[in-house]
């Protein structure tokens, strides 16, 4: 009765479920079928809900898929791109590396001329001799005769020197005496050279004229002729061969190598400023190498010299404004400096400041050279006080020993 009871609960709700209760009578036979029926649409819904659930764990599934296929594309385009990224990133310090130890910079040709600065030293120094008396000779055969020729008496070469100068008259000469034999006519192209210190210093030239560092030929002839007047004046002929023969000619001649002397110490400033402003040879190849630099190249055509810019050549004076001039009053060397990577500017600054040292050398070597010129003028202010107490006190002494 329990079991009967069961199944007729069973059927009961089946057919509820069904909707078939209502239309059977109960029977043993029509239980039996009832219970088949609901059994099988039982079977049907659940059959009907494994596929729905089927269906979704396969949409599930494949949208699983989907995004994960999505998510590890993503990765593996985000790992491509960092490896592309490290890649160029390793590739562009490797050349700039290369760049800085291997590439020769615009500056590095510029810098070539400074190493050059002992050679041009050296040929400035031995431009010097040639223009001590003696030394190379000038075009003007008055100019040659007045500073390589013998010397004549001090009013023969006062004269000879007014007759130089009357092809050098200025404006004030010509005032004061034109038209005269000793000014006929003002010389608009040299005026006065051959007794302004311009003439050592800047160059000869029309008045009012841009100082020049690299002197021409005659502008070096005339500055001859000026230390001629300045320095080396006669005082006293030269003696011929027979009277240097005689006892009083060898006194005579000694006493004028005493003088000589310390005539060529009062001219050595003057003779080593105008050596200084001589075009050199070795400047040529220099200057090739550092006009390659644009910076240099900019600051040379602005400021180069007329013998510079048609010759090539610098003398010592324009070398060394060049190398101090291009660094320092040169807008197109701060491109330069602005271009330069830090080692690049490191030795920059380092050849500046070798640059400085160089030029205060130069500075010492002439503060020695006014110490020499000061001390000789120190040892004739001494001669000239104490030679006639000297030779009284001598003339003393030989009277003592006559009386005794």
């Amino acid at each position: 009765m329990r079991i009967r009871k069961k199944i007729l609960a069973v059927i009961m709700f089946c057919g509820v479920a069904t909707g078939t209760w209502a239309a059977m009578p109960v029977t043993d036979g029509t239980l039996i079928t009832v219970v088949k029926v609901g059994f099988n649409a039982i079977a049907t819904q659940i059959a009907s809900f494994q596929l729905q659930m089927v269906n979704y764990l396969t949409q599930i599934g494949s949208a699983i898929n989907q995004n994960g296929s999505k998510v590890s594309t993503t990765i593996e385009a985000a790992a491509k791109a960092e490896r592309e990224f490290s890649t160029e990133k390793s590739r562009q310090e490797k050349i700039q590396e290369a760049k800085a130890k291997y590439q020769v910079a615009n500056s590095i040709c510029s810098e070539s001329a400074s190493g050059g600065a002992v050679s041009v030293s050296s040929g400035s120094a031995s431009a010097k001799s040639a223009l001590r008396p003696g030394g190379t000779a000038i075009a003007s055969k008055v100019l040659n005769a007045a500073v390589n020729k013998p010397s004549l008496s001090s009013s023969d070469d006062a004269a000879r020197a007014a007759n130089i100068h009357a092809g050098y008259c200025d404006s004030f000469d010509y005032e004061a005496f034109g038209g005269s034999q000793a000014c006929l006519s003002v010389n608009s192209a040299m005026p006065g050279a051959d007794k302004r210190i311009d003439s050592i210093l800047s160059g000869a030239g029309k008045e009012g004229k841009a100082p020049d560092l690299t002197f021409t030929q005659e502008q070096t002839d005339v500055a001859r002729m000026y230390v001629q007047n300045s320095v080396r004046r006669s005082v006293s002929k030269d003696l011929t061969k027979a009277e240097a023969n005689s006892n009083a000619g060898v006194q005579y001649i000694g006493m004028k190598t005493q003088m000589n002397a310390s005539l060529s110490a009062a001219a050595d400033a003057q003779e080593r400023v105008l050596s200084e402003r001589q075009p050199l040879d070795i400047t040529k190849q220099l200057l090739t190498e550092a006009l390659l630099s644009p910076s240099a190249k900019t600051y040379f055509d602005a400021t180069a010299s007329d013998v510079a810019k048609s010759t090539g050549k610098m003398s010592k004076a324009e070398f060394l404004q060049f190398e101090v001039g291009r660094r320092y009053s040169n807008t197109e060397y701060q491109k330069d400096l602005q271009a330069m990577d830090t080692a690049n500017l490191a030795r920059e600054q380092i050849n500046v400041a070798s640059l400085t040292n160089w030029l205060l050398l130069e500075l010492r070597n002439e503060i020695q050279v006014g110490n020499i010129i000061a001390g000789q003028h120190l040892a004739s202010r001494v001669r000239a006080e104490y030679e006639p107490l000297l030779n009284e006190q001598f003339q003393a002494i030989g009277a003592r020993a006559g009386g005794e």
